[in-house]
This record gives structure tokens, sequence and C-alpha cells, in this order.
């Protein structure tokens, strides 16, 4: 970190209403994450509801489950464009807004065709608030405070998944047998969409579309309310100036090297991420259960869930301390270990093996394990990356495209592993994703930047000079 940044960071000690100001607006403007945890949670337990109300079939169920990543693809590829030309506080609303609309039609569709409209259309609100969220917080948070606030991103969508784990669980309990209890399970996530709107309106607009738009004055107004001291807000005013001024068409980068670096980078840290298969694990935990033996699916489910949500409060305390790449190391490894285990379990139980109560409990401490590793490591941290590595004019460029890959792959990856599951067994399906991971410590160590406490126009200074991608960061 240098001098000068050290010296921003002390200034906060002194500031406490400014820190509150900035927690509070990272607060609201995660909740955009919660939204995306809260559908991607719904299916766990409503799929096999929604499969014999509507008469599906496994093809038809697959489809249904995955057609919400492949509309936020699209949602994601138009979020840089209405990003740009509405901002990113705007964006954020429409999205907001189209989640609870959606999620009343869905709720009350009498045929498949309207609900599975209504996902499609889901898909694309999600996918507008998976790319505009993260650029929103890296652009209104502190530099030494920017890890942990996206990070918040993250953990919002595990707390949005435990949330509808336990919603899920308690509808099924309360309503038992009945054909329709899915309508409520889906109608109930409207709620938080709501909330997320009316906060959404307090937000301030994102510094740097400000300084975009040529609203120098504004911008200012809003860094004296987020940041700690007036010579930090000149510095970071003058590096947005000089950092505006290399250029203002975005699309000019794709002629450059230093862009598709990083370009490639974000791209391959988003397939690591969904090709580690924890979709696969959030989707069809129950399933996959069910599929070990394991009696009570349900409540091993909503186990997972709370894991998931209590780790990532870790990394959003550890991040900024320990750095992105010595957590993603150990996430990584540990990651990779447990699906080895798992693909194990599975194989012996495919072979005709009966697991014990006591392998049971292990299948279970293993699965929560590899949630662990998860939710401090890639889970929020390839999220971080993504929204920091790319130079300032060809940010809403660099995430869309990243964005729409995590779509992809976790569509691809969720479709996928419901016929895998079916037809070859859970033991190739896991094996796969460890031999990933693995795959993944490589790209981590050869290419990735340690992006701690260093400012978006520091790393965007270097990448331009030319300064290997590795050593773009600390």
């Amino acid at each position: 970190m240098t001098t000068a940044s050290n010296h921003f960071t002390e200034a906060y000690k002194s500031a406490p209403a400014i820190v509150r100001k900035v927690a509070i607006v990272a607060f609201i403007g995660a909740l955009g994450g919660l939204l995306f945890g809260l559908d991607q949670g719904f299916i766990n337990g409503s799929l096999p509801l929604i499969q014999k109300d509507m008469g599906l079939s496994t093809d038809q169920a697959a489809f249904f489950s995955s057609v919400l990543a492949w509309a936020a693809a699209v949602g994601a590829f138009l979020a840089g464009w209405v990003a740009r030309a509405l901002g990113r506080k705007t964006t954020i609303l429409i999205a907001a807004l189209a989640f609870a609309a959606c999620t009343l039609v869905g709720a009350t569709a009498q045929s498949y065709e309207i609900l599975l409209a209504s996902r499609l259309l889901l898909g694309l609100a999600v996918g507008t608030a998976a790319f505009v969220v993260p650029l929103y917080l890296s652009e209104i948070s502190p530099t030494h405070m920017r890890g942990g606030i996206i990070a918040m991103y993250q953990l919002m969508i595990t707390i949005g998944i435990f949330l509808v784990f336990v919603s899920n669980a308690t509808v099924a309990k309360t309503l038992g047998t009945d054909p329709n209890s899915w309508r409520l399970m889906l109608g109930i996530i409207s709620i938080p969409a709501i909330v997320m709107l009316l906060a959404g309106l307090t937000l301030p607009r994102s510094p740097r579309w400000l300084m975009l738009r040529q609203r120098r004055e504004h911008a200012r107004a809003v860094l004296e309310k987020t940041r700690a001291s007036r010579p930090e807000i000149d510095h970071e005013i003058n590096e947005i100036e000089s950092s505006l001024a290399k250029g203002s068409n975005g699309f000019h980068l794709f002629s450059h090297g230093f862009f598709w670096k990083v370009l490639l980078l974000g791209i391959a840290l988003q397939a690591l991420q969904q090709l580690s298969g924890i979709n696969s694990v959030i989707y069809y935990s129950t399933e996959i259960f069910d599929k070990a033996g394991i009696s009570n699916a349900a409540v091993a489910t909503v186990i997972v869930g709370f894991v998931n949500m209590v780790t990532t409060l870790l990394a959003v305390a550890f991040v900024d301390r320990l750095g992105r790449k010595p957590i993603l190391y150990t996430g990584l490894v540990l990651m990779a270990l447990t699906l080895f285990a798992v693909g194990a379990i599975f194989q012996y139980e495919q072979g005709g093996g009966v697991l014990t109560e006591t392998d049971q409990v292990l299948t279970v401490a293993i699965v929560l394990l590899y949630i662990f590793a998860f939710a401090i490591s890639l889970g929020p941290i390839v999220w971080i990356i993504c929204a920091e590595i790319f130079p300032l004019e060809g940010r809403e460029i660099g995430i869309t495209i990243t964005t729409i890959a995590n779509w992809v792959f976790a569509a691809s990856v969720v479709q996928g592993s419901e016929i895998v599951l079916q037809g070859l067994g859970g033991s190739v399906l896991f094996y796969f994703f460890a031999v990933c991971c693995v795959i993944g410590l490589g790209i981590v160590f050869l290419f990735t930047p340690e992006t701690r406490r260093v400012s978006l126009e520091d790393m965007e200074l270097r990448l331009r000079q030319g300064v290997r991608l590795k050593q773009i960061g600390a």
C-alpha cells in the first residue's frame, strides 16, 4: 500500500459517521445479491412440486432449472449498456422492480408456458443485478474497504439461499403434499425485492459514473459523504479524470493485448467458480443427500445453506486482511479434496455398497466442508477480482462479458448436472468438479494478481504499462 493510501486509511479512524454511511450504502446495494440467492435456492425443494403440478418430464425440469441462468446471461449483456446510459443506481432499481413483478406473475401462473416466461424474465433481472451490484460496490467503496464490501454481495447471496431453504422447508412442512405449495414458496421471495426497491431509492450514484457523465461536482458531493478526508477526495477525483482521459469508448480496448489479458482471466475465474460444482450442490443437495441414503435430506440441505451463509462472513472479515490469493489457494485445495471424497462415496454406493449411518454423517460433513471452502474463496473473491481488474473505460464491457460467462457456465452445469446425476451417477459428476478445482489452482498461481489494498487506477496504470498480469496488483 502506498504512503498516501496509508494516510487515507488512518483518516477513517476519526470519521465513524463516514464508515457508517459507507456500510449502509454497501448493505442496501448488496441486497441485489439477496435476490440472486433467493431465486438460486428456490429450485431446491420446489422443483419436484412444480414437476408434479405441471406434469414436466426430466428434460423439461432440467431446462426449467437452468432457463433462469441462460436468461441471466442475456440480462448481464444488456446491463452493461443500461448501467452506462442510466447509471448504476437506476439499473439496480429496475432489476428490483422486475424481480418483484416476475416472481408474483410466476407464483400465480396457471400454465407451464407462463411460468417459464416469468422465469425467463426473472433471469434477465437477476443477470442485470449480478452485473451491476459488484460494479456499483467497487466504485462506491474506499480502496481499503473495497474487498470486504464487494464480498457483501456474495454474503447476501448466501443469506438468500439459506432463507429460501428455510422458507421452502417451512412451507412444505405446513402445507404437506399440497401440489400448489410451490406457489407460496415463490411468492414469498417477492417481499425482499420490494424492500430493496424502496431502500434503493436512498442510494447515492456512483462517483465514477457521474464523472463519465461530466458531472464532476455531483461526483465530489457523493465522495464527500463516503470518504474521510478532502485529500482522499481530491486524489480520487484526479485518478478518475486521469483514467477517463485515456479514452471514452471502451470498445477500442479490444485492439489492445492488455485488455484481452484481464478479460480472459475474468472469464477463466468465472468459469472456475461454476465448474467447481457449487450450483449443482445448491440446486440438488436434497437429491444428492437422498441418493446417498440420508433420510432427513431437507434438514441437511438447510444446514448446507446455514454453513454457506456463516462462512461467507469470514470472507467479508478477512479478504482485505489476508489478501485474495492465500484464501483462494486454501479454498481450492479443500474443495478438490472434498469433491474427490464425495465422488468416492458415490462410486461406492453405485457399486452396490450400502452406506452406514456413520458414512451418511461423514457425507454431510464432507459436503459442509466443501461449502465452507467455496464460501470463503471462489464464492466472494471471483466477484471481487472481476470488479477490480478492468480499466475504467472498459469496466462495463469487461464485467458484462465475465458475468455472461458466469451465467453461461452456471446454466450448462445446472442443466448438465441433473442429466449426469440421473444417467451416470454422482461419482462422475463430482470427480469432474474436483479436477476443475485442481486446474483452478494453476490459474490462480500463474495468472491471478493480488489486488488487496491497490487502487483501481493503480492497477490500470500497471496493466497499460505492460506489467505481467500476475503482478499488476500488490
